[in-house]
């Protein structure tokens, strides 16, 4: 769901896109929607095409679908991590499963040390990564990675998508708190049962 989202997004914007994906019949009523710039091959595939990579995994098969992918096809590229360390196997909410120096970004990158891995968009609902504005006002979005221009290139896109504030909070080791920050949206979508809440930094 969330790379599907983050996908028409990017095709909003005018971009070619491929989705990696071990079953290519499950996208078939994504495909229709998304027009003739879109298209669906193999992990390896969809890790060759790009000029920049989304890895939108559940956290349990990342390592997998990384490997499928063939980690050469991620060398020099910015790769945007939007996932996160949680364990569904007793349900929800999920356990955490992140640690200090091991978080889920800090892992992306030490996996594919060639590559300029950036953590964004994981803290929202996939439906909020797009057109992020509430009622209540315009959400904060948190990005970590230790390359600058990828970080530039990352912040621009989510411009591109609506976000009016886009805050760096240093390299990829700040991983860990984007992380534990998604389990309070977490927590807190377990009490209320509402999905769409998003994060916001009052300086004043």
């Amino acid at each position: 769901m969330v790379g599907q989202q983050l996908r028409l997004g990017f095709l909003r914007l005018g971009h070619e896109v491929k989705i990696g994906t071990r079953d290519t019949s499950k996208l078939n009523d994504w495909l229709k929607q998304a027009g003739k710039k879109a298209s669906v091959r193999s992990f390896e595939d969809a890790a060759k095409f790009g000029e920049l990579v989304v890895i939108a995994t559940f956290w349990a098969g990342t390592d997998n679908a990384i490997n499928l992918a063939e980690k050469e096809n991620f060398n020099g590229k910015v790769i945007i991590d939007v996932t996160n360390p949680l364990d569904f196997s007793n349900g929800f909410p999920p356990k955490f499963g992140a640690t200090v120096g091991n978080s889920a970004g800090e892992h992306i990158q030490k996996m594919l040390p060639s590559a300029k891995v950036v953590k964004a968009f994981n803290i929202v609902n996939a439906y909020v990564m797009i057109d992020p504005k509430r009622e209540e006002g315009d959400p904060d979005l948190f990005i970590a990675g230790n390359d600058q221009t990828a970080k530039d290139k990352v912040k621009y896109i989510a411009e591109q998508w609506g976000w009016k504030s886009v805050i760096d909070i240093g390299d990829i080791s700040q991983s860990l708190f984007l992380e534990a920050l998604t389990q309070i949206w977490i927590i807190y979508a377990a009490k209320t049962g509402k999905y769409e809440h998003a994060f916001k930094l009052l300086k004043k």
